[in-house]
């Protein structure tokens, strides 16, 4: 289908006609309505998702593009910016011109946080909170622009989608004992040059992620829940301990993979959830002192319309999708309670984005509203929802996905359509 709504109403009365569980509101103020986050205090409800930019300069360091795009962000008046994915290991990025934090360049991070901060405070008033999506790209990991996978296991349908031999060795578990601290070294760096919290990835099929469902994994890390969730735990646990009280710590974490015998799916249809391990997971995760979500489902290797619904694969109606992603964060906000969670899959729904956000928060769906290809396409359009000056679908983005092509094809990411770098 394509994204063809005159109005408000029809795009509900569609919604209800088709079954799609989406909450609307005409009311936009609680957007702008401040979130309390461990013990700070967030000036709005808006959130910039982590997209990697493939950008950075030689050895992952923060480049002249990286920084236009972090003050372009913190002019759009969003109270957090979630970083992109920067690796906790050189053999763990994704690609060549993905940013890697160490010791070398930690000078640049530091000058970048403090220009990002700056930008913030003189277009809004305040500064946005930012937090550091740490990584290990697992069996996407291409370092030198090739691939070289660390797969925790093998996955039939996804080692032959991405040419992975069967005589691969999984990585041992001596590997992944090393990770925590690698992590929590990371982590340090980060506090260190001015963020305010880091982000433990486990989504999308990265290497954490990808733990989680590793069933017939033997060894420690594999089988049982509590060894699926062994390493994400012990990260966290490394982080919380080497860190200062304050520092937030947060995870970008998959609702449920949908893909085949995937984290969290159901036994009988892959693409729907079953979410009791989730749960599981998310209250765990919280009882160790992580303060924050930001949840997201499927694996853009293998579905990508699955965490970014859109116009161009013909494989769903896009709306299902948002329908399923809302429902999924929906179903996790309310295992949380009070702890903060941001909502995904806002893009498609353009110039209806701040009627379904407010809905959704209201309804108690979600804490946050995150927007990442909406993002790249028009920074400032949180400030503009906020100012109720809000510009026409024609406007904003258009879920086309060419900014994810570029980042697959190891080009610097950009909106193609607005964004005339």
């Amino acid at each position: 289908m394509k994204f063809n709504f005159a109005s408000l109403q029809a795009l509900e009365a569609y919604c209800q006609a088709e079954g799609f569980d989406l909450r609307f509101s005409q009311s936009t103020e609680i957007l702008s309505q401040p979130l309390k986050l461990d013990g700070y205090e967030l000036k709005n409800r808006f959130c910039v998702h982590p997209m990697e930019g493939s950008d950075a300069g030689p050895g992952g360091s923060v480049s002249r593009l990286v920084t236009e795009r972090y003050k372009g962000f913190a002019k759009g008046g969003s109270a957090l910016i979630w970083f992109e994915a920067v690796s906790v290991l050189p053999q763990g990025r994704a690609g060549p011109n993905q940013l890697l934090i160490n010791k070398e360049n930690l000078e640049g991070f530091k000058k970048l946080i403090e220009e990002v901060k700056l930008q913030g405070l003189k277009s809004n008033g305040f500064e946005p909170k930012l937090l550091m999506q740490l990584t290990h790209s697992g069996r996407f990991s291409k370092p030198e622009g090739l691939p070289k996978p660390i797969i925790a296991y093998h996955h039939k349908e996804l080692d032959k989608r991405h040419n992975i031999s069967e005589d691969l060795e999984p990585v041992s578990d001596a590997y992944l004992d090393s990770l925590p601290g690698v992590f929590a070294k990371a982590a340090l760096m980060a506090q260190e040059a001015g963020f305010d919290g880091v982000d433990i990835k486990c989504c999308h099929r990265y290497l954490l992620s990808e733990l989680l469902s590793a069933y017939e994994r033997k060894g420690k890390y594999g089988g049982s829940f509590e060894n699926r969730a062994a390493l994400l735990f012990e990260c966290v646990e490394a982080v919380r301990s080497a860190a200062d009280p304050g520092f937030i710590i947060g995870s970008r974490l998959n609702g449920f993979d949908a893909l085949p015998g995937g984290f969290a799916c159901s036994s009988d249809d892959y693409m729907q959830p079953d979410l009791g391990e989730s749960i599981r997971l998310v209250k765990a995760l919280k009882a160790k002192g992580v303060g924050i979500f930001n949840i997201t489902t499927g694996s853009p290797y293998y579905n990508s319309f699955v965490n970014r619904p859109n116009d161009v694969e013909k494989d769903e109606n896009p709306l299902l999708g948002v329908s399923r992603m809302f429902g999924v964060i929906a179903s996790l906000q309310e295992a949380l309670g009070s702890t903060p969670v941001v909502g995904t899959g806002y893009s498609y729904l353009r110039n209806f984005i701040p009627y379904a956000a407010a809905g959704e928060i209201a309804h108690g769906r979600c804490s946050l509203v995150g927007l990442g290809r909406m993002s790249l396409a028009r920074p400032n359009y949180p400030k503009e929802i906020m100012k109720n000056e809000l510009p026409p679908a024609k406007k904003l983005c258009t879920t086309c996905g060419k900014c994810a092509a570029l980042l697959r094809a190891g080009r610097a990411s950009h909106c193609v359509v607005f964004d005339r770098r």
